[in-house]
């Protein structure tokens, strides 16, 4: 005779948390699987017949081993009972329930799941912090605070979760809050950035603590708090880059990028810096093909003065910095040498470099990413590639945002 197996998610703690369902569930049980951080104060309404299992996992260990909960449920389903394998939160979220749900499958057991609501959405609502807003976070991440960043076995991208924007929900992060707030702040998040850390949420004995960033692992300290405790982090307020370097190799989809990043913008300059040549009537083709897939309420400046084109409060791309730098080397006599053409060369990059930085309006530069590793058999070539590697390390460390595209990806570097 076989019984059946249900998880069901218990919420973030309180016993009135639990779905309707849940509870539908729970009151069917002939067997109860229970975690510590479940609603354990909904075991009361059971009847004397129904078997309890503690499955808790406690500060020093488990009560029962994985192994020993995947039996508890197989084999009193196959005594013919109803069993609930009561967690807190959701069972598919930093539990176990796709290991049990499998365990079932495995051994022949039907088994369902009932989700809950877990306790990364739901602390922060109870808090009233939010974790998405008009004008604000556009998402939110959550990630498991029981290993210290700096452990080898954390699993945590920390610097990629940083880069993200949103906001960052931190669970069972107490023990670890100081490092894991050290971290944040030395990936770029502002020390000022608003943070919550709330313990024993939805319970009489809810304690919650506000801070900055920067202050959040100490006044969490000095109020005692400690998990089962969620860390709400803020998303930092993140106004539109101004200057913006976008770099990728031939054929990336580097330029289609770049003018994603300036759509919806009502005017653009695009500083073209390669004209069509009417001695080349296949890069004139080129040229005439990348004109036309321009949005037409954009306006085309060929030219290399780029420091005169920047000159403006309009939002500007530049596309190219590699055919504007072999254009501008070709003009300096860079190829035979020289000191008055390295001064001349130098004196064009600088123009250029400072016009980056100090432009009004905003700009997005397109160049492409010279080298890995290839040493070019051609003095020219070495020449070329030094000078724009140089130069696209100078636009880098102005620039507020810097993109690298492969295959039409882009990813955020800076």
């Amino acid at each position: 005779m076989t019984g059946r197996v249900v998880l069901v998610g218990g919420g973030p703690g309180a016993p009135d948390l639990i779905t309707v369902r849940g509870l539908e569930r729970l009151l069917e049980a002939d067997v109860v699987v229970v975690d510590r951080l479940a609603p354990t104060g909904l075991l009361d309404r059971l009847g004397p017949h129904v078997e309890i299992v503690d499955a808790s996992r406690t500060p020093t260990g488990r009560l029962l081993s994985r192994e020993e909960i995947d039996a508890a449920l197989v084999d009193r389903a196959r005594e013919g009972k109803v069993v609930v394998r009561l967690q807190g939160g959701d069972p598919f979220v930093f539990a176990h329930g796709f290991e049990e749900v499998q365990a079932c499958l495995d051994a022949g057991v039907p088994v369902e799941v009932v989700p809950g609501v877990t306790s990364a959405v739901a602390v922060p609502g109870l808090a009233a912090f939010p974790l998405t807003a008009l004008g604000g976070a556009r998402g939110f991440t959550v990630v498991s605070g029981n290993k210290s960043p700096d452990d080898p076995a954390c699993g945590v991208d920390w610097p990629a979760v940083a880069r993200t924007g949103t906001t960052l929900v931190v669970l069972m992060g107490t023990r670890h809050l100081a490092a894991i707030t050290a971290r944040l702040i030395e990936e770029g998040i502002p020390a000022d950035t608003a943070a919550v850390c709330v313990a024993d949420a939805s319970l009489p004995t809810e304690r919650t603590v506000r801070a900055s960033l920067a202050d959040l692992a100490r006044d969490v300290a000095e109020a005692g708090l400690a998990n089962p405790a969620v860390v709400v982090v803020s998303a930092p307020a993140r106004s539109v880059a101004r200057r913006t370097l976008v770099l990728g190799g031939s054929r990336s989809g580097k330029s289609a990028f770049a003018e994603s990043l300036v759509r919806d913008e009502p005017a653009v300059d695009y500083i073209a810096t390669t004209p069509a040549r009417a001695d080349d009537p296949e890069w004139a083709e080129r040229v005439a093909r990348h004109r036309a897939r321009r949005d037409a309420r954009w306006g085309t400046v060929e030219t290399l003065d780029i420091a005169g084109a920047l000159r403006t409060t309009m939002p500007s791309m530049i596309d190219s910095v590699t055919t504007w730098l072999a254009a501008t080397m070709d003009g300096c006599g860079s190829w035979e040498g020289g000191a008055a053409a390295a001064r001349q060369l130098a004196g064009r990059v600088d123009e250029f470099v400072d016009a980056f930085a100090a432009s009004a309006g905003r700009v997005v530069a397109v160049s492409d990413e010279v080298g890995s590793g290839i040493v070019p058999e051609t003095r020219s070539g070495r020449l070329f590639r030094d000078a724009l590697g140089e130069l696209n390390q100078r636009l880098a460390a102005t620039a507020d945002d810097v993109w690298f595209v492969t295959a039409g990806l882009p990813r955020r570097l800076k």
